[in-house]
């Protein structure tokens, strides 16, 4: 019976030993397990607390930018408006400049003597301010005169019709339109330095 109980003993202190075990790494799992849920919220914790300093920071920037962007259009607006007011009061004078002059300082006002501008040099001026199909003419004026003799220059030299009040006008035009892109371009660069 010795053998027996020995064996019993035996057996028994084996199933504590495993039992124990058994309750050591239930406690161990879930000890570990405890801690790595801990330590993963605090890393969820971390991750979110950055995510929203960088929103904020975001929506700051954006905000900036914005009122760069505003205070850039506000800017080439106030620009624009000089441009058209200026432009205004030179389209007014137009005829005022256009249709008499002093022939002398202290001469009276007399009637601008009439001036030819020739279909040529208005396809000329056309092509140099880069009118689609002005160079187009220039190239088939040249052919035409090679081919034709004389036939092409005639044409060239005929009256265009142009005036200098419509040069004025057109002078008027090209410079706002030059000067409301350079306000634009200005704006652009302004608001990009400021990125």
């Amino acid at each position: 019976m010795r053998v027996l109980d020995l064996r019993t003993a035996v057996a028994a202190c084996l199933m504590g030993v495993v039992a124990a075990a058994s309750i050591g790494y239930g406690i161990g799992f879930r000890y570990a397990a405890a801690l790595g849920a801990a330590d993963l919220e605090k890393l969820r914790t971390s991750y979110a607390q950055k995510a929203q300093q960088v929103a904020e920071q975001n929506s700051l920037e954006l905000g900036r930018q914005i009122t760069r962007a505003n205070q850039a259009e506000a800017r080439m607006l106030e620009q624009q408006g000089q441009i058209a007011d200026y432009q205004q009061r030179l389209q007014e004078s137009i005829p005022h400049v256009t249709t008499r002059y002093l022939p002398a300082p202290a001469a009276a006002p007399v009637a601008i003597p009439h001036c030819v501008f020739t279909a040529g040099w208005l396809r000329d001026y056309n092509a140099a301010l880069g009118v689609p199909g002005a160079e187009a003419s220039i190239v088939a004026a040249g052919s035409a005169q090679a081919s034709i003799s004389s036939a092409g220059t005639d044409a060239e030299l005929l009256e265009s019709g142009v005036t200098p009040a419509d040069i004025l006008a057109h002078a008027i035009a090209y410079g706002k339109w030059s000067r409301s892109n350079l306000a634009q371009l200005n704006a652009l660069l302004d608001l990009q330095e400021g990125n």
